[in-house]
């Protein structure tokens, strides 16, 4: 970056979770689970740029997130410039429009876009399989979005099979202004044996999205009941498959014309958009001097054709 005032802005995308499983508990206190990870049009901004300090400068536009070292985009950015030796100070700023403890996985698409900026900026040349590596250690859901589209998550959501069975689709998101704590909604899991088949094993052979549930949402309408009426409410407009992001606490359905329309009139604030297949995902990711041309090149061809199962 030749002159330092320069701003480097690149699109951060949420996802949604089409079905979760819970498959067990693990030593470690975490579950195993399987899920189908999906991006989708919704995006943060973050704003890159050098700064005199030598050191990582963040910052963002919600009060409610914390700023400090503490969250996963100083994480990464931290770990790769204690790894590397990089002297540069270097300034992030963040636009939210991804509401944090909805389920979408702001955060953790925010970790990973850093990530993926830093080793292109800095020309570190990290193997894909470190950087998956790196992610994990910070958080399950970073290494996703290193790959984006369509993917199945197993393990701690970190395992991870790269999909094409799902094309882009006009997909509504309807927020709650519930934050949940993803720790707490786990916290209540009560684990049964299940002999049923795996329901996202079923979608994968048949393409019939209806039979994906989401078995977090027992827990958390248990925890908050006003999740459990906000999904009865889509429901009664029609809608033939609405489930809950994640641990929540959004909403998402594939509505059509005439239902986005009613849609809008019960939650004025909803977004539309469209799920993303991985080639649009890192297409719009871009990387763009003050919003101007690319700068990934070559290297969103690599990290969509890679397939990190480990």
């Amino acid at each position: 970056m030749e002159n330092r005032k320069e701003i480097i802005r690149i699109r951060s995308f949420a996802k949604i979770n089409m079905g979760l499983e819970i498959v067990g508990r693990r030593s470690d206190g975490f579950h195993d689970l399987k899920t189908i990870f999906q991006t989708i049009s919704l995006y943060d901004i973050l704003e890159f740029s050098e700064n005199k300090s030598g050191n990582i400068q963040l910052s963002g536009n919600l009060k409610s997130v914390s700023w400090d070292k503490s969250n996963t985009i100083y994480k990464m950015a931290d770990i790769i410039y204690r790894n590397f030796n990089i002297k540069k100070g270097i300034s992030i700023k963040v636009k939210k429009k991804i509401p944090p403890g909805a389920g979408l996985g702001g955060g953790s698409s925010n970790a990973a876009v850093t990530l993926l900026f830093l080793n292109n900026y800095f020309k570190l040349n990290i193997p894909f399989s470190n950087m998956i590596a790196l992610s994990k250690s910070i958080g399950a859901d970073i290494p996703f979005f290193l790959i984006g589209g369509t993917a199945l998550g197993e393990g701690i959501g970190d395992l991870l099979t790269p999909l094409d069975v799902f094309g882009e689709k006009k997909i509504a998101i309807i927020f709650s202004p519930k934050e949940v704590s993803t720790k707490l909604v786990f916290s209540k899991v009560n684990l049964t044996k299940n002999e049923l088949k795996s329901k996202i094993d079923i979608f994968l052979s048949s393409g019939d999205i209806s039979v994906l549930e989401n078995q977090l949402e027992l827990s958390a309408f248990g925890i908050f009941p006003e999740l459990g009426s906000v999904k009865t409410m889509i429901e009664d407009m029609g809608l033939n498959y609405v489930s809950m992001s994640g641990s929540g606490s959004a909403f998402f359905c594939f509505p059509n014309g005439q239902q986005i329309k009613a849609l809008r009139t019960k939650f004025p604030s909803l977004f539309i958009g469209e799920t993303l297949n991985r080639k649009n995902y890192f297409n719009r990711i871009g990387a763009s001097p003050s919003g101007k041309a690319s700068v990934f090149g070559a290297d969103t061809r690599r990290f969509e054709s890679s397939r990190p199962r480990e």
